[in-house]
């Protein structure tokens, strides 16, 4: 009887213990990837893959530094969200742009009109390396659709169109909405209906400024924007079991496709972030050292392509600034030194072009290179008055430096307005809205360097003014050290000999240069 018990016992046991195994190896695991057709999920919508060391799809040079898994999907999720053209194909990628126009709603109380927001979507499209706009229509939408945003009679009438271009000798790749951002059952619905890639006004935007972006820092503010705008985008389809996505080893066997993909983006974005601190901290110790220097500063802003990588060339005759006629040019915040009439050394701070509906996330991407606008002495709001919206782009503009960058009062108090462009304009388009007061515009054209002269003498006013600087009159020995110094600690404008030998050097110096040549030689009359 004890032998019988003691059997069951062991069988008890044995049953109740737990079982250890060693995990699979990673090549041997199935992941589960959306298959895409032409940009919309099929009706089965995940293929399988394996994944090994020596994957045949490599992950991109800037998610080096992630899992091999991680970076395939990070790398699957950015292709089926933006259009990855192989520019040595030599095929265009063609785009119907449609222009919302809003009968209804807060949407209908807008600054431009809707020929000018189509004109300036169409230009953003023609921006992009290899894409070419194929079509364009302005649509009236008296109701929006939650779903679809147009109506069922709009939709029907853009499928019939839409359908008679791609059987046309000029078909077409994608559309483009022309809205700030489409709700993501609304992309997703419209992609399934034209069976085509589907953008809208945020992710044309994005892709921009993916192919502008050349430095890392850059590239690291750019996918910091597009990171959440992928997240939005994110949606369960098809009637499969998601839990079938989960490994052991990442995220657990239960994690599905959708929390591993929402979990990666998320861990990417906080590897970013802490990235970009230290970027944020090596800007702030340049700014430390240009501010001990006592060397002023003066942002140069405005719309995209009004031209103030021109009027910086042309002040500071930089042969190396390139500037370039196309949208968001400038990604990458440069300072660049100039004299002002004074001999005063000033350094010109070019920044990114800011754009009508800029996303607030690209703004916040950008905060810290849209910090050096904050740390300015002076701002100089560039404006291309022959742009036939200028005063629109005015708003845009101030919308952005008061509501998003939430800039300092005193700033916007002095800043100035130089209109430019004004070569391209008769004198009844140069009769615009100014953004300032009459004594803190002036109109210019950079490009001929029409009216620099007073844009300087403007600059140097605004610079003396907002940072305490003072024009002095000093008399001393010739024999003495004190010319050199001044050479060395201020702005030397001018320097003569009175009746009894001595120097009278007339002298721009700040409070601490005042305080140190006191302490030095001796007070200041």
């Amino acid at each position: 009887m004890h032998r019988i018990f003691s059997t069951h016992g062991v069988r008890l046991l044995r049953s109740l213990s737990l079982e250890f195994r060693l995990p699979r190896p990673l090549s041997n695991r199935a992941v589960f990837f959306p298959r895409r057709s032409r940009g919309i999920t099929s009706s089965f919508p995940y293929e399988r893959r394996n994944f090994s060391k020596h994957s045949d799809t490599p992950a991109s040079s800037d998610v080096d530094d992630e899992h091999p898994e991680s970076a395939e999907i990070l790398q699957d999720l950015r292709a089926r969200h933006h259009y990855h053209h192989d520019i040595d194909a030599g095929k265009l990628h063609e785009v119907y742009v449609v222009e919302p126009d809003f009968k209804w709603g807060r949407n209908r109380f807008r600054a431009v009109s809707s020929q000018h927001r189509l004109d300036e979507a169409c230009a953003l499209v023609d921006s992009i390396e290899s894409w070419k706009v194929a079509g364009r229509s302005i649509e009236s939408v008296r109701r929006v659709d939650r779903k679809t945003l147009f109506r069922k009679g709009k939709i029907e009438e853009l499928n019939e169109r839409f359908r008679e271009l791609k059987n046309s000798s000029s078909p077409f790749d994608s559309v483009l909405i022309d809205v700030d951002r489409l709700h993501n059952w609304q992309h997703t619905q419209l992609e399934n209906i034209w069976d085509v890639k589907v953008y809208d006004r945020f992710g044309v935007v994005l892709q921009i400024f993916k192919e502008r972006a050349k430095t890392a820092e850059a590239k690291i503010q750019v996918e910091l924007a597009e990171l959440p705008y992928i997240r939005s985008r994110l949606v369960h389809t098809g009637g499969f079991d998601q839990q079938r996505g989960g490994t052991y080893t990442i995220g657990g066997s239960g994690e599905t496709i959708l929390e591993k993909q929402r979990r990666i983006l998320f861990e990417r974005e906080i590897r970013l972030k802490k990235k970009l601190h230290a970027i944020r901290k090596q800007r702030e110790h340049v700014r430390h050292e240009r501010q001990k220097k006592h060397i002023p500063t003066v942002a140069v802003v405005g719309y995209t392509n009004a031209g103030k990588t021109t009027l910086i060339k042309s002040l500071t005759d930089e042969a190396k600034m390139q500037p370039e006629d196309k949208l968001f040019a400038t990604l990458d915040v440069t300072a660049h030194p100039g004299k002002l009439p004074s001999g005063m050394t000033v350094l010109f701070i070019d920044t990114v072009g800011f754009v009508s509906d800029l996303p607030p996330e690209l703004v916040e991407s950008f905060s810290a290179t849209l910090e050096d606008i904050l740390d300015s002495d002076l701002v100089v709001h560039v404006r291309d008055v022959s742009h036939p919206e200028c005063e629109a782009q005015l708003d845009d503009v101030m919308t952005v430096l008061e509501k998003q960058l939430v800039i300092k009062g005193p700033l916007i108090e002095t800043m100035i307005e130089a209109q430019n462009k004004i070569d391209l304009c008769d004198d009844k388009g140069l009769q615009v809205r100014s953004g300032v007061f009459s004594d803190r515009q002036t109109k210019i054209s950079a490009l001929n360097k029409t009216g620099l002269s007073e844009l300087r003498a403007m600059i140097e006013k605004g610079i003396i003014a907002s940072t305490g600087r003072q024009i002095k009159k000093l008399v001393f020995p010739p024999d003495g050290p004190q010319l050199s110094w001044l050479y060395h600690e201020t702005t030397v404008q001018d320097t003569s000999a009175d009746e009894e030998g001595n120097i009278v050097a007339t002298v721009v110096m700040d409070e601490a240069a005042r305080k140190k040549y006191q302490a030095k030689f001796g007070k200041i009359d």
